[in-house]
């Protein structure tokens, strides 16, 4: 039995690997689009702002990405040795899983932008009308994980919900121009309750308490490891009116990993880097006589804004840095955050997810399970995925998610590096002669999977982005921040925010 816990440092879940400096080690997907990609990481001038970026998960290589192609110096420095954060993938022994993002929803425009300036559009595998079947203590029914008509079919739904629910999906759809899905605050200038209300009560609000357990409740605490009475109502109202009369999500050829591998082939990724502090210095000082650098106590003298000192004691210098790690973790890394960074960082949190994977040497088909609150599981998602060694996947394996209350047991019972103790009778029951044929368990941790955009959560945040992006900080350039906790709970989200910060680093430079 194996135990893991996804690395985590201060620059993120999962890190940057070695394909970050070997193409040839790429999938054969990848390296077919990226023509020329070994000399696609040449070092720009001396002259070239320098831009060091800490974290090498998606919002991070996404904004690294678009400052090398504006032409500026940028440097990412990675903790582990792999790139992806939460967007990447695992491998133990023959049990082959995902770091943490497992779908795309097509809705990601910064994404969807960043896959065409790739030319990555083959890895990209659609998924359509996928369902699930919930499991209640009453019996089970299909979830449409893609709202749709068929959802006025959810069993158990009084009439007066069914017409409620008919209603609000059309008010949903009409709302689509309004809001951003990879901007969770963009809901707030259509409806500002949103931010204040939790996502229970605007369902039950909007529809109705049956629509809030048997439809909305078991997804978020199945694909989110959320209970909804714990998040405001954002992230539903600015992504539900885009996926509305959607029927396609995708996975990606290659792995989730594959389009950060893709990214930082294309930059200069220092891997095993873990930094120990980020601090604002002043310029160095000019020499009267010809106008020479001179050094300020370890930082060299370039004349740079920032030091950031890695663990083994190396202080690099830069004029701009994106600081693209968890949020809870960037607040151990900032030197004398100023009172706005103060405030954002003490209103983070994300959930953690226990995930236990099963490689079984019997032959297992496809099959998808929420169970929804209540009913006598600790497994909010079972799903038994077939054998594909084409695909890597030697074994057939089973994902067994953590309902959000087992999760918080595991932590209280010190059984984070054991979850399986806390699964396998059940699943004796679920699976006959279950021991015989399991040949492998891996044990997965997340303890930062999600931000939790709790009520009030929006508010905070577009204020801190206002703080962020104020023409007055041109001189002053702060440190600039990126990554879900910054923008919505989401890959897209995620890789939205690096665009947006790469914005202002480029608007510094050119003022």
């Amino acid at each position: 039995m194996k135990a893991i816990e996804n690395p985590v440092s201060e620059h993120g879940v999962f890190g940057a690997s070695a394909l970050s400096r070997n193409p040839a080690a790429l999938p054969a997907a990848i390296a077919e689009a990226l023509p020329g990609v070994r000399n696609a990481a040449t070092a720009p001038s001396r002259g070239q702002a320098h831009v060091i970026v800490v974290g090498s998960g998606i919002a991070g290589l996404t904004a690294a990405y678009r400052l090398h192609r504006a032409g500026l110096r940028v440097t990412v420095l990675e903790a582990n040795d792999v790139v992806g954060g939460r967007m990447g993938d695992r491998r133990v022994g023959d049990v082959a899983f995902n770091s943490g993002a497992r779908l795309v929803y097509p809705f990601g425009g910064a994404f969807n932008q960043l896959i065409a300036d790739l030319s990555l559009h083959d890895v990209l595998i659609p998924l359509r009308h996928l369902t699930a079947q919930c499991v209640s203590s009453s019996g089970s029914h299909t979830i449409e994980l893609m709202p749709s008509i068929r959802s006025l079919a959810t069993p158990g739904l009084p009439m007066r919900e069914r017409f409620a629910l008919a209603g609000h999906a059309l008010r949903m759809r009409a709302q689509r121009s309004r809001v951003d899905p990879d901007w969770a605050m963009s809901a707030i200038a259509d409806d500002p309750a949103a931010d204040r209300q939790t996502l229970a009560e605007y369902v039950r609000d909007a529809i109705g308490p049956q629509a809030l357990s048997s439809m909305v409740e078991p997804v978020f605490r199945s694909t989110r490891g959320f209970n909804p009475e714990t998040l405001s109502a954002l992230f539903y109202r600015s992504t539900v009116p885009h996926l509305i009369g959607e029927d396609t999500v995708y996975t990606l050829k290659g792995g989730m990993g594959c389009v950060c591998q893709a990214l930082a082939a294309r930059l200069d990724v220092r891997t095993n880097a873990p930094v120990a502090s980020i601090e604002a210095v002043q310029p160095a000082a000019q020499e009267e006589s010809g106008g020479a650098a001179r050094s300020t106590g370890d930082v060299p003298a370039l004349g740079r804004r920032f030091a950031v000192t890695l663990r083994d004691g190396e202080v690099l210098a830069a004029d701009h840095v994106v600081c693209a790690t968890e949020g809870s973790l960037a607040a151990a890394l900032v030197r004398k955050p100023q009172r706005a960074e103060r405030e954002m960082f003490d209103a983070v949190r994300y959930n953690a997810l226990g995930v236990v994977h099963y490689g079984l040497s019997q032959p297992l088909p496809p099959l998808l399970q929420f169970a929804a609150r209540g009913a006598p599981s600790r497994i909010s998602t079972f799903q038994q995925l077939p054998a594909a060694p084409g695909s890597g996947r030697p074994l057939a394996q089973i994902y067994c998610q953590l309902t959000p209350e087992a999760a918080e047991e595991a932590e209280r019972r010190g059984l984070t590096n054991n979850l399986d103790a806390m699964l396998r009778d059940e699943l004796r029951s679920r699976i006959v002669d279950f021991d015989r044929h399991v040949s492998a368990v891996v044990n997965q941790w997340i303890p930062r999977k999600l931000p939790v955009f709790a009520p009030g959560y929006g508010g905070r945040l577009q204020a801190f982005w206002r703080w962020q992006e104020e023409a007055a900080r041109g001189a002053e350039r702060p440190v600039v921040y990126c990554g879900d906790w910054t923008s919505q709970a989401l890959l897209t989200g995620a890789c939205a925010s690096g665009e947006r910060a790469a914005r202002i680093v480029l608007s510094r430079e050119q003022n």
